[in-house]
């Protein structure tokens, strides 16, 4: 049966089936696509960081300032060979809600926020600062931990909901007689719609 609204606005009609259902047609998308048509979606990268010591170190300190909760999708872990690193396994650890040490007094600026909708001009509002060796990062509770090894890309798929005012920060300790390691830490997210 086809229901016709006489055409008063445009003549559009809607099929239902002997069962008496409506016949539709629909596309699902995800909220990250539709976040990142709308050119909300966004990579933070802190650039490449060389590590001196074998210290743990924060390498990465996130904010969300935007009004609306910031998605974050993963977490990208890149890491070089240590140049006297004993070879081990090493620990990343994800941090919840640090809010102080000089990683976020001295505001150093990550090397990438860029909007991963290429015909979008919109920016995030957020601070993204990036550590080194001698950084610290304070407060906030341990959230995560995740295993990298010397020579590595790590894609870690999470789905972490920041506030606006929350943050999240990213701590590596390299191996054992580290005295040179390059590495660098990058979120993929997007601002809830």
């Amino acid at each position: 049966m086809i229901i016709d609204n006489g055409g008063s606005d445009g003549g559009f009609k809607a099929k239902v089936g002997v069962d008496g259902k409506l016949a539709v047609r629909g596309v699902e998308e995800s909220e990250a696509l539709d976040a990142n048509k709308a050119g909300e979606a966004y990579n933070i990268n802190t650039g490449i960081i060389s590590l001196t010591d074998a210290v743990e170190t924060p390498v990465l300190y996130f904010k969300n300032n935007e009004a609306n909760d910031f998605i974050i999708e993963a977490v990208v872990i890149a890491i070089w060979d240590s140049a006297a690193g004993d070879g081990a396994d090493m620990v990343a650890t994800f941090i919840r809600n640090p809010t102080a040490g000089t990683i976020v007094t001295s505001e150093n600026n990550v090397s990438i926020v860029s909007n991963r909708n290429y015909g979008s001009s919109n920016s995030l509002t957020a601070d993204a600062y990036v550590g080194a060796t001698g950084s610290t990062m304070t407060d906030g509770d341990d959230h995560i931990l995740v295993r990298v090894t010397e020579s590595s890309r790590n894609f870690i798929a999470i789905n972490e909901v920041l506030p606006k005012g929350t943050s999240f920060g990213v701590k590596l300790t390299p191996p054992t007689s580290n005295n040179a390691m390059n590495c660098y830490v990058a979120i993929v997210g997007y601002v809830q719609q």
